[in-house]
């Protein structure tokens, strides 16, 4: 081949006369290449020796100059049926004038569509008949028949799921190679019905009146005998007795001449069909377009049945188990849409927002977690049906939900709609026979521009809604992009504040508690420290508070809790166990978790420091919070061995309640009444009832604040 007869891409084979000349120089058959007319653009060696010609005299001729009279018509009709289309005519017998004048029988075959450049798009090939013709015709119809089906079933073949619509349309485009065939459908089974999947027509087939895309089974006798799991062939449907009375009036009118369909079945039920069908007058369907069909339909089944256990898998991995609502996976792909779609123009915006429910912990701890499950789903499906069609709805984990609302054109729209959407919840939920008021912090987002990551979208949409649970909950609050320095900020200390626990640069401190009458030591209160590599040492009203509000407050409160009850052991052991007690702060989301007594427990148990000399301190306000479930708590607490103590006492509206209502050991008397003895007079009555009224339940008191003699 010489550099002419190549492309400038050297990967690339350009198909030329010279190139075709040299592939088929040994082949026995002719082979002809024409264009859409049938003028030949080039015959191979071949020619000489089956018809006596040079192939240039074939060159620039059409191809019916050389067919006997009788087969013209045929040819131009047969070839006909292939224009736009792509497949392999099936071949027949012709008479060709050889160069003496003689008529020779040759079998011939074509295959349509091919893309020759200007070798044309039809290759012909004629072969003597040699006294085999009718087997070689059969055997060489089977093997076309069998690589037909190779490559249907090859169309679903590594084939992701997304993309099993272009691999059914491969394989329909396969069928369409059936000469006699001019339409193609194939149906699914629903319920009482088929609904049309997928469907082919030749370019030059416009039916007058298209079938319907769902059709009721009982409306037809021939979706009754494919139901039955019976082929069904029809040669002239109309002519047919009253049994297909309806398939009379209905393919008449759509042209159809004759068809043959057959059942698709999945685990030995009816699961669909597929049918060919033909406009064409005069010719009808065969044994090989039955076999056809026939191994066509068990490879779209199979296919189907797969496709359907995928889509189950990526419904699944897309879907949340509690909720029934899509996960973060789902969710992640949908914002990526979102964004590309306001890149691009095609969106004018979008709106976010994440739901978070308040208390929600409390119902889990309270009443298991079978019941939040319940109840979250609940709260899915009552917001499901508030959203609208475009509205994403998807879990974030635990009480948690994100909301998506697609083309939300503004921020006053998007907090319109999230405000319709939360207020679904307004009324009550009915959880197993429990009446549950559910309110929630929300924060929401308005997006008009695609160049934000989804990352940032999701954490300003998040310090919205701490921003929301720092009001107290129940509260829908927008982001605003002039806070985001300072929630940032606050988050990086709240991620600093793990690090430092891990990095073990936090400390406990000791205050030491003395006799004041014998100055004799009698325990000590264990106190949080943060050596900060920047801003130094930290007290724990510069990070405790912090803890609190993001939830850390749990993990830092029971490191405290093993650190002081691992470094207060060896003292009491010094001491004495009753003549030292070690006294560790519980903040309010400490007492609301159950695993506090197992915690104390296993503290105790690691350290191996006796109960009788821990003391627990709880404020008045935290006791407050929920005075019930305060009481059973320490009711167990107490059964441990260890001290429960007010601290700050005075400062709340029911010390003196608390006192009767919780097994208390102990009281620390705020040092706003210790400042002032012993000269102010109110300070000095308050202190003596306090003391009073300890000594009568027997209850100790310390005194916090002494700093002079």
């Amino acid at each position: 081949m010489t550099d002419a007869e190549r492309t400038a891409d050297p990967g690339t084979f350009e198909v030329t006369a010279a190139s075709f000349a040299a592939l088929f120089r040994n082949v026995e058959e002719v082979v002809l290449c024409c264009d859409a007319t049938g003028v030949v653009r080039f015959a191979s060696e071949s020619v000489r020796t089956v018809l006596g010609y040079d192939p240039a005299a074939f060159q620039g001729h059409n191809a019916l100059e050389f067919l006997h009279p009788d087969h013209v018509e045929a040819a131009i009709s047969g070839m006909a049926r292939w224009v736009g289309r792509t497949g392999t005519p099936r071949g027949e017998v012709v008479r060709v004038r050889a160069s003496d004048g003689s008529w020779r029988p040759l079998y011939y075959d074509a295959v349509v569509g091919q893309d020759l450049g200007s070798l044309g798009s039809i290759i012909v090939t004629l072969q003597p008949l040699q006294g085999s013709g009718p087997e070689l015709r059969d055997v060489r119809l089977r093997l076309l028949n069998e690589d037909r089906i190779v490559r249907l079933a090859s169309a679903f073949l590594h084939v992701p799921f997304e993309a099993f619509d272009e691999g059914l349309d491969l394989a329909l485009a396969e069928l369409a190679g059936l000469d006699w065939v001019t339409r193609i459908s194939v149906w699914q089974a629903d319920g009482d019905r088929v609904v049309l999947r997928a469907s082919w027509s030749a370019p030059t087939d416009v039916p007058q009146v298209p079938l319907s895309k769902r059709i009721r089974i009982t409306d037809f006798k021939l979706l009754q005998l494919l139901v039955a799991g019976e082929e069904v062939g029809l040669s002239e449907p109309w002519q047919r007795g009253d049994d297909f009375a309806a398939e009379r009036e209905l393919f008449r009118r759509a042209g159809t001449t004759s068809l043959l369909a057959a059942p698709m079945a999945a685990g030995g039920q009816f699961a669909g069909l597929v049918m060919l069908e033909s406009t064409l007058e005069g010719v009808s369907f065969d044994a090989t377009h039955t076999t056809t069909l026939r191994s066509a339909t068990a490879i779209l089944a199979e296919a189907f049945v797969r496709h359907e256990a995928e889509r189950r898998l990526a419904e699944q991995a897309h879907t949340d188990r509690v909720t029934g609502l899509g996960n973060r996976w789902a969710f992640d792909e949908a914002l990526d849409r979102a964004l590309n779609a306001v890149a691009s123009g095609a969106s004018p915006g979008f709106g976010m927002a994440i739901v978070d429910l308040d208390r929600f912990k409390l119902v889990n701890d309270s009443l298991g977690h079978a019941v939040g499950d319940r109840l979250l789903a609940d709260v899915a499906a009552r917001l499901s049906g508030a959203a609208g069609p475009s509205t994403v709805l998807a879990r974030l984990g635990g009480d948690e939900l994100l909301v998506l609302l697609d083309e939300s054109p503004s921020p006053a729209a998007t907090l319109e709609s999230v405000r319709a959407l939360v207020g679904s919840l307004a009324v009550p939920f009915d959880v197993g026979g429990e009446t549950m008021v559910v309110t929630a912090s929300v924060g929401v987002l308005h997006q008009a521009d695609g160049r934000s990551s989804p990352g940032d979208l999701l954490r300003w949409v998040d310090l919205a809604m701490y921003r929301a649970k720092a009001f107290g909950g129940d509260t829908i609050e927008m982001d605003e992009p002039a806070d985001r320095a300072g929630q940032s900020s606050r988050m990086r200390r709240v991620a600093e504040l793990r690090q430092a626990v891990q990095d073990e640069d936090l400390a406990v401190h000791y205050q030491g508690e003395w006799d004041l009458q014998t100055g004799q030591l009698l325990g000590a209160e264990a106190l949080a420290r943060w050596a900060h590599p920047a801003e130094g040492l930290l007290t724990a009203e510069e990070f405790i508070p912090l803890a609190e509000a993001t939830g850390f407050i749990d993990e830092l409160g029971a490191w405290v809790l093993r650190e002081a009850c691992r470094t207060a052991a060896p003292w009491v052991r010094q001491c004495g166990v009753g003549n030292f007690v070690l006294r560790v702060n519980i903040a309010a989301q400490q007492l609301r978790r159950p695993v506090l007594v197992d915690q104390v427990a296993d503290a105790l148990v690691d350290a191996g420091l006796p109960a009788a000399a821990l003391c627990l301190e709880l404020t008045e306000s935290t006791l407050l919070a929920d005075p019930a479930g305060s009481a059973v708590l320490f009711a167990r607490l107490r059964r441990l061995g260890v001290g429960l103590a007010i601290d700050d006492f005075g400062t709340g509206y029911s010390s003196i309640l608390q006192l009767k209502q919780l097994p208390l050991t102990a009281l620390k008397v705020d040092r706003a009444f210790v400042e002032g003895l012993p000269d102010d007079s109110s300070d000095r009555a308050i202190v003596r009832a306090t003391l009073a009224l300890a000594a009568a339940l027997d209850i100790t008191v310390t005194a916090e604040g002494v700093e002079t003699e």
